[in-house]
C-alpha cells in the first residue's frame, strides 16, 4: 500500500533523472530507465571490482595513484539484465582507445593488467570482498550540483564525477539539501529507503573522464562550500524497482 493509499501525507523531495548501474567497481556505468533494489542496492551494481594483487584488495577509487588512476576512464556495460540480486552475467569493460574486454574471456586478467600496465585481477564481489559497502544507494540532488556550480562557476559539476546510482531532479532548488533527510524512511518507487550517512568527496571527482577535464578545484570547492560533503548514502528498508520519474518522498 502506498502512502497515498492508506491516507498518509508525504512530502516531495524530487523526482528521479537518472539513474545508473555501475557494473565493475571503479568504472564508469550505464543509465538505464529503471533498476531493482534490493538490500545490496541496484541489482548488479559494482558485482565485479579489479584488484590489486600487491595489496590484495579491490581498487575502490583511482586517488591519482599511477597506474590505477586511469581506471576512471575505462567503463562497463553488462550483457543482459540481471534476473535477480544474485545473478551475475557478463559484462563488457570499454577502454577509452576503443578496445573491450569481456569479463568472461578466459585471458580477462591478463588482458586487463595489460591495459592498466600492473597486475590485477577481476573478482566477483562476495560477503568478505564488498567494494564501496559504505551504503547500498548513492544519491545526488540538482540542488547540490547548482550550490557548488554557484560556488565555483568554472566547473562542471556533472554526475560522471560523482558517481551516483540515483540523480534527483529538486527543481529549482540551489544547495544541500539532501543532508536535511536525516529522519525517518523515504518512498523511492516501489522501495523505501532511509538515510545512512553523508558522502566525503576524495580526489576522484578531479580527474578526467569521458568529456570532463583536469579540474583540481573541483574538489576544493566541495571542500569550501559544504566541507567536502556532497551527495548521501541510503539504505534499503524494503526492496522494489525505481524508474525515471518516480518520486522521491519523505514519509511521516
Amino acid at each position: 500500500m502506498t502512502a497515498k493509499e492508506s491516507g498518509v501525507t508525504a512530502t516531495e523531495l524530487g523526482r528521479v533523472s537518472e539513474i545508473t548501474r555501475y557494473p565493475v567497481a571503479t568504472l564508469r556505468g550505464e543509465r538505464v530507465t529503471e533498476a531493482a533494489l534490493g538490500p545490496d542496492g541496484i541489482w548488479g551494481n559494482r558485482i565485479w571490482g579489479i584488484l590489486d594483487p600487491t595489496e590484495r584488495k579491490v581498487v575502490t577509487s583511482a586517488r591519482g595513484k599511477k597506474p590505477w588512476r586511469n581506471l576512471v576512464t575505462w567503463s562497463a556495460t553488462f550483457a543482459r539484465e540481471p534476473k535477480d540480486a544474485e545473478d551475475c552475467p557478463a559484462a563488457e569493460i570499454h577502454l577509452p582507445e576503443g578496445g573491450k574486454i569481456a569479463t568472461d574471456a578466459p585471458d580477462v586478467n591478463a588482458r586487463i593488467s595489460a591495459a592498466i600496465g600492473a597486475p590485477a585481477e577481476l573478482v566477483r564481489r562476495t560477503p568478505e570482498n564488498r567494494p564501496y559497502d559504505l551504503a547500498p544507494i548513492h544519491l545526488l540532488t540538482t540542488a547540490t550540483m547548482k550550490a557548488l556550480a554557484r560556488h565555483y562557476s568554472p566547473g562542471r559539476f556533472e554526475p560522471p564525477r560523482f558517481r551516483p546510482n540515483i540523480v534527483l531532479d529538486t527543481g529549482d532548488l540551489v544547495g544541500f539539501v539532501e543532508q536535511g533527510w536525516r529522519e525517518g524512511e523515504m518512498a523511492l518507487g516501489e522501495a523505501r529507503v532511509a538515510f545512512e550517512r553523508d558522502t566525503e568527496r576524495c580526489l576522484m571527482t578531479t580527474l578526467p573522464q569521458g568529456d570532463l577535464p583536469l579540474d583540481p578545484a573541483i574538489l576544493k570547492s566541495i571542500s569550501e562550500a559544504n566541507k567536502r560533503l556532497a551527495g548521501i548514502y541510503l539504505r534499503v528498508v524494503k526492496p522494489g524497482r525505481v524508474r525515471i520519474g518516480d518520486r522521491l518522498q519523505l514519509l511521516p
